[in-house]
């Protein structure tokens, strides 16, 4: 069975063959040779940044994210401006030369501070702190029984729990509450999305696009961050085709 790693680089590398298709022939209008950027954006530190993004300016809207090692290629023509950018930090531009076919980049993005006088900055949360969090999601269900029973030793005692009405009541305020944390998770990573319009959400939007989109904590955990946004980016899509209220004739019927 194919892992979740390679099902990500077969992916990643079917969208990649896509978009650079696409984009070969919006850049062959506007010159003769093409040139391919390759390279890894990064902190000042070099440790990869989650979710950068690439964005040649020579053509009108799209861009790229850069796959699970930090790293992206690019198709550009000579004399194109790139820009690479991050939540939370500066975007920088490059310029691609003029000569060549093939260069490789390692583009360093600096971190933004803020500086308030006396006033104290409470910085959000780092994507990794928050993915952090979604990793230990879950309860352990035999946490909320009066003993740990065996099925097999002592079935009766077993079906009791498994059926009392108070016993399922834990188990369920138990479920709830960690739906309410991975909600609570899901909107942090919503808020950083929307700073970096990968997706546009207004304040009143966020509760209905969180129950909306809500993958599950299976999933949540198994996914990496890019099969991640794109899965959101497919869900807001389908969020905004859906219309806030049906049209008066759909409320009109007939009766037989």
């Amino acid at each position: 069975m194919m892992s979740s790693f390679s099902r990500t680089v077969v992916a990643f590398s079917f969208l990649l063959t896509a978009s650079l298709g696409f984009a070969q022939k919006g850049l062959t209008d506007r010159c003769d040779s093409l040139m391919f950027i390759t390279g890894s954006v990064v902190d000042e530190s070099g440790r990869m940044i989650p979710a950068a993004m690439v964005v040649n300016r020579g053509l009108e809207g799209g861009g790229q994210f850069v796959d699970q090692r930090g790293q992206f290629l690019l198709a550009v023509c000579p004399g194109d401006t790139i820009a690479f950018g991050a939540i939370g930090f500066h975007t920088r531009e490059r310029v691609a030369p003029t000569k060549g076919k093939q260069y490789n980049w390692e583009v360093r993005l600096h971190r933004l501070s803020v500086e308030v006088g006396t006033a104290e900055v409470v910085a959000p949360r780092e994507l990794r702190e928050i993915l952090r969090d979604i990793e230990s999601l879950g309860y352990n269900e035999e946490d909320f029984r009066l003993t740990s029973v065996d099925a097999f030793s002592s079935p009766i005692t077993f079906l009791y729990q498994m059926l009392n009405r108070e016993e399922r009541s834990k188990r369920a305020v138990a479920q709830l509450e960690n739906r309410d944390r991975r909600h609570d998770l899901l909107r942090e990573l919503f808020v950083k999305y929307v700073n970096y319009e990968i997706i546009l959400l207004e304040p009143y939007e966020f509760d209905d696009f969180i129950a909306f989109s809500d993958p599950g904590e299976e999933l949540l955990k198994q996914w990496t961050q890019y099969e991640f946004i794109r899965f959101i980016q497919q869900r807001f899509e389908l969020f905004r085709s859906i219309p806030e209220r049906l049209d008066d004739s759909d409320y009109q019927y007939q009766q037989d």
